[in-house]
């Protein structure tokens, strides 16, 4: 039955959770979003159920098992569930051997890829698995293969396009969502949700492809690649073919534009729903369950009432129970009416603390709140003081007081004996030989346990973790230190370098300076060029004009040897990335990480003297890193460099410096 009620929840969630895509979410280009949302709708779907109310409700009576046991002993012992798990077992029989041959066409399609490969020739292109073939249902991807159709032409423009459509599927793993969603579905093959959300999921991964594959919306383009390949209409397991279903939709999504509403404001909403839902179910429940704990604790009581009442006055009793039944059921209606008031009242309470807190105590909204509640009070000051209500009252009053007498008689006292001489027979049991030496053996088990905790060998034991457990702590903290001494030495030897270059800059600006001054005085430069000289009238001399190079000659050479002139390089890229660290290894929060905008690349240009020069996670030489390079007139070409990381090292004078750059390619 909890495996019946697993399957009704599942099913319930997964709705839930597809119907809110339906409404908020679907045909929205956040594609990549609505991706990890529906395969994480799918985990929710699966764990959300196994979440059990009772673990966030109060605790049942536990006067239920007295209850129940009383029930039991007043009832036939009948085998009523034989026929009924009967059902049961057939029924999830049946579920399971469907699940297990559509399992099976799963493994089988998955065998039926791997004879593909070794049916045809490999080629390696930049780490796929190319494979030609004469296959109606290609081209089509599985995880790094890649199953080309030979009638359509690689080189082509609408080839290339085609391939780029199936390396967007390989490079975003889409055979890993296939996967699980061909599982899932074949487990659960009777949640219709599930196959609605493998639809969506399946629509979704042409859509990311299609959006690169063909550039600025392209449709025309699109319809041009559609036509270079024909369909079968047949679909191998996990594999993503560039021919599907949904060919209208993925037309119409090309052409749309970004969404622009928040992604993350629609999905906050839904937890918040779930939240308040949640909520509302366990008060729902605490409420259900305080009102059974009261029936619980009445019932127990006239049972207890029954067990040790005088067998000669059984009648009499039974028609003081049931007179007390009426009152009760009398009184409860009163009540019930009186508990709905109270709500009321609470309600038009808060509404009031709201008009106080807003100082609005003198606006007629004040007023009328205050008018309920007064008409409120007055319902319930009219039910308990209705002749109706005080009189059930007094009547339950006689009926307790007359319950009570039974107690005071010599059978209920007689009862009260024997179930003292109950009380000590128990007690003789316990200090019965048997009862000591179950307790003996107990306590002899727990003095070995004791034992083997203080033995030599489990204390050697310990010492050995401890000792593991601190010299791991010692390494870790050697390594730490290392760590912070290396980036301390990095930054002080940048911060030496540093000031020696401003230092040398200067220099070398004074000597230029220098100089100039000394070439000035030794050509007489002012008397040979005054400011008021015509040079219409008196034209340059071609010994003046010589001088002139000369001296221009001579400071460009002095220029030219300023440091660091040669370390700046000027790369395109599309994005760049800085993270910051202190010298203590925390990070410090980068506010210049920026995307270059849509269709346009950013040229970025940076100094590359920095000790650690990486291109795609593996360390080069500066001659290496320095052929990423590009040239400014070259504005207008794409990108080549699909991100640029530089790792800084950050000091206590607002200072950073480069410490490792990264090259990432398309």
């Amino acid at each position: 039955m909890e495996a019946l009620f697993y399957i009704l929840k599942v099913m319930i969630c997964s709705g839930v959770l597809l119907g809110y895509y339906y409404l908020s979410l679907k045909d929205k280009t956040f594609h990549h979003y609505n991706r990890f949302y529906l395969l994480f709708s799918i985990l929710i779907s699966l764990l959300l159920p196994l979440i059990r109310l009772e673990d966030f409700t109060i605790e049942v009576n536990q006067n239920i098992y007295m209850l129940i046991d009383t029930v039991q002993n007043f009832s036939p012992s009948e085998n009523t569930n034989t026929h009924e798990n009967l059902y049961y077992t057939v029924a999830f029989s049946v579920l399971g051997i469907i699940s297990v041959y559509f399992l099976g066409k799963f493994i089988y399609g998955t065998f039926k890829i791997h004879e593909l490969k070794t049916k045809f020739e490999r080629e390696n292109i930049e780490g796929i698995n190319f494979y030609r073939t004469d296959l109606t249902d290609a081209p089509f991807s599985y995880f790094k293969n890649l199953f080309w159709k030979n009638s359509i032409t690689l080189n082509s423009e609408i080839g290339k396009q085609i391939l780029k459509h199936e390396m967007v599927h390989i490079e975003q793993k889409h055979t890993f969502d296939k996967i699980i969603l061909e599982i899932i579905t074949s487990v659960f093959w009777f949640n219709p949700f599930y196959h609605l959300i493998k639809r969506e999921i399946n629509l979704i991964h042409e859509y990311l492809a299609d959006k690169k594959a063909v550039k600025q919306s392209d449709t025309r383009a699109f319809a041009q690649m559609l036509l270079a390949s024909h369909f079968s209409g047949t679909e191998l397991p996990a594999t993503s073919p560039f021919l599907s279903s949904n060919l209208k939709k993925r037309l119409t999504m090309l052409q749309k534009s970004q969404t622009k509403f928040g992604y993350a404001r629609r999905i906050l909403a839904l937890p918040v729903v779930f939240t308040v839902a949640f909520a509302y179910m366990v008060n729902a429940k605490n409420k259900e369950i305080a009102k059974t704990n009261l029936e619980i604790e009445k019932v127990v009581s006239q049972i207890k009432k029954d067990t040790i009442r005088p067998n000669a006055n059984e009648d009499l009793f039974q028609e003081q129970l049931k007179k007390g039944e009426l009152y009760n059921e009398a009184l409860r209606e009163d009540h019930e009416r009186i508990s709905k008031i109270s709500e009321k009242i609470s309600e038009k309470s808060a509404e009031i603390q709201k008009l106080v807190k807003a100082k609005k105590t003198e606006t007629a909204e004040f007023e009328a709140k205050q008018n309920e509640i007064e008409a409120l009070s007055d319902q319930i000051d009219e039910i308990v003081n209705s002749e109706k209500y005080k009189k059930n009252l007094k009547a339950l009053e006689d009926h307790y007081s007359n319950v009570e007498k039974y107690y005071d008689s010599p059978e209920f006292k007689m009862k009260i004996a024997e179930a003292e001489k109950k009380a000590k027979e128990a007690e003789a049991m316990v200090n019965s030989p048997e009862f000591k030496r179950k307790i003996e053996e107990a306590e002899k088990e727990a003095k070995k346990a004791e034992a083997m905790v203080n033995s030599p060998e489990f204390k050697r034991k310990i010492k050995r973790v401890e000792k593991a457990a601190r010299k791991a702590e010692k390494e870790a903290r050697k390594i730490g230190e290392a760590a912070q001494h290396d980036l301390e030495t990095f930054y002080k030897d940048a911060e030496k370098k540093r000031q020696d270059a401003v230092k040398k800059y200067a220099e070398d600006k004074q000597k230029l300076t220098k100089t100039i001054e000394l070439s000035r005085r030794e050509y007489a430069f002012d008397e040979k060029f005054p400011k008021s000289r015509d040079y219409e009238k008196k034209p340059l001399t071609e010994t003046e004009k010589e001088l002139l190079k000369k001296e221009a000659k001579k400071i460009q050479d002095l220029n030219q040897n300023i440091p660091n002139k040669n370390n700046f390089a000027i790369f395109r890229i599309d994005n760049s990335l800085n993270k910051i660290v202190d010298v203590h290894g925390a990070e410090v929060k980068a506010e210049n990480n920026k995307k270059s905008p849509v269709g346009k690349t950013a040229l970025f240009m940076i100094s590359v003297d920095v000790p650690e020069l990486y291109v795609n996670g593996k360390k080069v030489s500066r001659e290496e890193f320095m052929a990423y390079q590009s040239d400014p007139k070259d504005i207008n070409l794409p990108a080549n460099i699909k991100v640029f990381k530089v790792d800084r090292v950050a000091g206590s004078n607002n200072r950073s410096y480069a410490k490792r750059m990264e090259i990432i390619t398309y």
